[in-house]
């Protein structure tokens, strides 16, 4: 007679993590270069809606993998320097997080910029809102993305990655 019992297997019910790091200080590129960013108490004050990441096609696959809710995002900060210090979680989203294209525009012959968003157009105006929900001041902004004194247009391509359910 044999004796035939299952294993017993644990199924797991943690979710797996997707990991993305704000800046704590300034990158070395910008004029406030090693100035704190405030970007942990903007999250979790709700004045930091989104961040902007140049790899929009990444962070459409992950905001699908958290819409059927296998997945979390945890916002993490490093504690010392870029990739040579460990990393501090800071905040965890559990609800799905929305992503949608950008593309910056930078004008030199007026030092002003205008966005794309969806495919749909924003004057410089709008951008002080977009600036504003990335925690940044337009200024800031605008070296962030096309650097110090840029002498000519440039294009910014990526997407806007939404911590709330705020969209353009």
């Amino acid at each position: 007679i044999c004796k035939w019992q299952p294993k017993k297997f644990k199924i797991s019910l943690m979710k797996k993590k997707i990991i993305i790091t704000l800046s704590r200080v300034f990158p070395v590129t910008h004029s406030r270069r090693g100035e704190p960013t405030g970007f942990a108490n903007k999250l979790a004050s709700g004045e930091k809606k989104h961040t902007i990441r140049s790899n929009y096609d990444l962070w459409n696959v992950n905001a699908e993998k958290m819409e059927r809710g296998k997945f979390y995002l945890s916002i993490r900060q490093w504690s010392g320097r870029p990739y040579n210090s460990p990393q501090v979680e800071i905040a965890q989203r559990h609800n799905p997080i929305g992503v949608q294209p950008v593309e910056l525009y930078y004008h030199a012959d007026n030092d002003t910029i205008t966005a794309k968003i969806d495919g749909r157009e924003w004057l410089d105006a709008d951008c002080y809102t977009l600036a504003k929900n990335d925690g940044l001041s337009v200024q800031d902004f605008k070296e962030w993305f096309f650097g110090k004194d840029p002498k000519e247009d440039k294009v910014f391509k990526g997407g806007i990655i939404h911590f709330t359910d705020l969209r353009y």
